[in-house]
């Protein structure tokens, strides 16, 4: 017989309820760490949803200049990233380039260091699609 028989033999009492205990909760560490990744990834996927970080990067990068006025600002009562307010935001845009004045609305996540240049009768820079007429930031909100 070799060693290791000889001595499980000997203490199989002792093994057996520490490999009951150890075995499950490496199990259960593992999975959870897994899980606690998947969340993470998830919860990015949301706050950037929810920043509408699509869209704004869209018209920011295809978009025409524009400065507006903000109307009305709103706390959301939603945070973003756990930091930035989710403000909504009611701008009177004036765009550039001989297009015509249009009122549109943006929710927007910014930074409480921020959120005095969007009060209203605040100017604000933004980009717009002349198109459908959606609007995205174009200055520090962070």
């Amino acid at each position: 017989m070799d060693l290791f028989a000889v001595w499980f033999t000997k203490y199989w009492y002792l093994i057996v309820p520490i490999a009951v205990v150890v075995l499950p909760a490496f199990v259960a560490i593992t999975l959870a760490k897994r899980h606690a990744s998947h969340v993470m990834h998830m919860q990015s996927v949301v706050n950037r949803r929810a920043m509408g970080a699509d869209l704004a990067e869209r018209v920011l990068r295809t978009g025409q200049p524009a400065v507006a006025t903000v109307l009305e600002s709103h706390d959301t009562g939603m945070r973003a990233a756990r930091i930035y307010i989710l403000v909504r935001l009611k701008f009177q845009v004036q765009p550039e380039g001989g297009w015509p004045a249009f009122e549109a609305e943006l929710v927007a996540p910014i930074s409480p260091v921020k959120l005095a240049d969007f009060a209203p009768g605040r100017s604000v820079k933004l980009r717009f699609d002349p198109v459908s007429h959606e609007i995205a930031i174009d200055q520090p909100m962070r």
